[in-house]
C-alpha cells in the first residue's frame, strides 16, 4: 500500500489516486465500526487528515495481476483498504494505453462495487471521470487524476 506523503511545492503527481475522507460520523452505516482483523489497528482517514492511495502497483507484493492496480482487503493487492465490507480482492484499475483513461472493474466482490452512485456490473469495464465517487463495500473514495490530486494536496497542505 503506497499513501501519498507531501510533495515537493510546484511539482505535479505522474499518477491518478484515491482520496479516502473521514466521513462525517465515525460509524459505519450499520452504526458500528467493524475490523477484520482481531485486536489490529485500521489505517483509517480522520477528520481533517485524509488517506491518499497512489494508483500505482505496490512493489513487493505477492500478486499475479499485472495487468491493473488491485484493490482489496487483504496484503497482497495493490493498494489495501482494511474494511469488513471491502473483499479480499475486490476491484482492478487499469489505463488504457491509447486513450490513456483510467477504468475500474468489479471482481465480483460481495458487497459491490459503485460509481458515482450506479452498481458496477462485475467484470465490466466501467471509464472514470477524474472526481468520481467509488465505493467499494461501504468505503467510499474520491478518484483524482493527477493534476486534481496535486491541486488537493497543495490547498489541504496551505490550510493546515
Amino acid at each position: 500500500m503506497k499513501l501519498f506523503v507531501n510533495p515537493k511545492p510546484g511539482s505535479e503527481l505522474k499518477v491518478p489516486g484515491l482520496v479516502w475522507e473521514a466521513p462525517t460520523t465515525a460509524l459505519t452505516e450499520s452504526g458500528h465500526w467493524e475490523m477484520t482483523a482481531a485486536g489490529g489497528a485500521m489505517a483509517r482517514p480522520r477528520a481533517g487528515e485524509p488517506l491518499i492511495f497512489l494508483l500505482e502497483k505496490a512493489p513487493g507484493t505477492n500478486n499475479p495481476f499485472a495487468m491493473g492496480v488491485t484493490v482489496g482487503r487483504v496484503g497482497s493487492n495493490d493498494l489495501i483498504i482494511d474494511d469488513a465490507s471491502v473483499s479480499r480482492f475486490h476491484a482492478w484499475f487499469q489505463q488504457d494505453e491509447r486513450s490513456q483513461q483510467w477504468a475500474l472493474t468489479d471482481a465480483e466482490s460481495k458487497n459491490g462495487t459503485w460509481v458515482d452512485g450506479a452498481k458496477a456490473a462485475a467484470k465490466t469495464r466501467i471509464v472514470l471521470r477524474d472526481g468520481a465517487l467509488l465505493k467499494f463495500g461501504e468505503v467510499t473514495v474520491t478518484f483524482l487524476l493527477p493534476a486534481a490530486l496535486t491541486t488537493f494536496v497543495e490547498q489541504r497542505f496551505r490550510a493546515a
